[in-house]
């Protein structure tokens, strides 16, 4: 090959590159979340307050599918949540009440939309920005009596969303069955200063902590997945 040729071949190759790139779209972010407070299906799943759930309880942050089904798997392999008889401890609240998301990947939000027994009751908006590691969202005008609430957060600019069901009693009557499962029992309050090893239980932000290995300064809640502290479910 002559000498000119190898010029004009690279010459090409250096224009096309960045024809290239534009033309091969970024794959989209990962974005992963559920609501812990009130505890959601899957968050008891996780915690161990609801056995035999499968997968779920591994992954209570993936119940991830496409945008506009309103059950709580949203149409994902994690069909138990759609199961209602499969013994979720029921929350009791109050009309106004904070739905807190804990959230493991963050993406860029169009909403969250907040169902009750199948109908809109609120939507939030982010300004199509990305959320906060815990963010909660406080539902207002509540209707009285147990309820399925179903949560959805839809993703800008994918075309999936994230879903997750919590059961409640709002304002404490409706004759709902109390839970078979009692609550978790509340450990000492947690201390930024104090020195904890594998085993040892704290109490924070109305929640049960277990710590997985010595740890100090780590806040419960904070910590990931597979971090310092394990969540042991409302207490």
């Amino acid at each position: 090959m002559t000498l000119r040729r190898r010029l004009a071949l690279l010459a090409a190759a250096v224009l096309t590159a960045p024809l290239i790139a534009v033309i091969v779209p970024a794959s989209p972010a990962s974005a992963h979340g559920w609501i812990t407070s009130p505890p959601s299906r899957q968050d008891q799943c996780a915690t161990g307050v609801v056995a035999n759930c499968g997968a779920i309880q591994y992954e209570p942050q993936s119940v991830e599918a496409a945008k506009g089904s309103l059950s709580c798997s949203g149409g994902s392999s994690f069909a138990v949540l759609n199961d209602d008889n499969k013994g979720w401890r029921v929350t009791s609240i109050g009309s106004s009440t904070a739905f807190t998301w804990r959230n493991t990947a963050m993406h860029r939000t169009a909403n969250w939309q907040y169902y009750v027994d199948g109908r809109l009751h609120q939507t939030f908006t982010n300004g199509n920005a990305q959320p906060p590691q815990v963010l909660s969202h406080q539902l207002t005008n509540l209707p009285g009596g147990r309820h399925k609430i179903l949560a959805v957060w839809n993703i800008y600019d994918t075309p999936m969303a994230f879903y997750a069901c919590v059961d409640v009693n709002v304002g404490g009557g409706g004759g709902t069955t109390p839970p078979t499962n009692p609550p978790t029992s509340c450990g000492p309050a947690w201390s930024a200063s104090a020195v904890y090893t594998g085993g040892m239980n704290v109490s924070h932000r109305g929640r049960a902590w277990t710590a997985r290995y010595w740890t100090q300064g780590e806040e419960p809640g904070t910590t990931g997945e597979w971090g310092a502290w394990q969540d042991k479910g409302a207490c």
